[in-house]
């Protein structure tokens, strides 16, 4: 934020200052500097009338900030709060849609893998009817176009209606 400060004139401003303040208005006190930088940026403190302006209370300037009141500090930070908060919704977005991608490429090696395991599994592999049974059974559970109850068990299909 120094690119648009003009330091060689705050140094002339501050030194006039001091200059009037030392010799027309013989200033003595613990707070010499401190004037002298409120006289140099014009500082005025809320509720004091100005030449033909309007007073504004929250017109303070807070060093905590820098030179800025707190009217234009509360602004900065306000639109650095909508630009973050902006930001972390676009991310919770790209979340979302990477998370859905994971699944469906889950889903698909998931169908992979169950037909795989179907095509491998024959009397000839697996020569016992009740492994292969469960060779089978395993690859419903594992494929996801299976029908599953609310635990994830694949449901029987019926053999006797075919």
């Amino acid at each position: 934020m120094t690119d648009g400060m003009n330091w060689d004139l705050i140094a002339s401003r501050l030194q006039d200052e001091q200059r009037k303040m030392i010799h027309e208005e013989n200033w003595r006190g613990p707070d010499f500097y401190a004037e002298a930088l409120r006289r140099t940026f014009g500082y005025r403190a809320a509720g004091e009338q100005r030449d033909r302006e309007r007073t504004l209370p929250y017109e303070h300037l807070n060093a905590g900030q820098g030179l800025m009141t707190r009217a234009e500090s509360r602004h900065e930070q306000e639109g650095a709060v909508y630009f973050a908060n902006a930001a972390r919704e676009r991310a919770e977005e790209q979340v979302r849609e990477m998370r859905a991608e994971v699944a469906r490429v889950y889903r698909e090696a998931a169908a992979d893998l169950a037909k795989l395991i179907r095509d491998r599994c024959n009397e000839r592999t697996v020569p016992s009817r009740y492994r292969r049974e469960g060779v089978l059974w395993a690859a419903d559970l594992i494929d996801p176009a299976v029908p599953k109850d609310q635990y994830g068990n694949a449901i029987p299909r019926d053999t006797d209606a075919a």
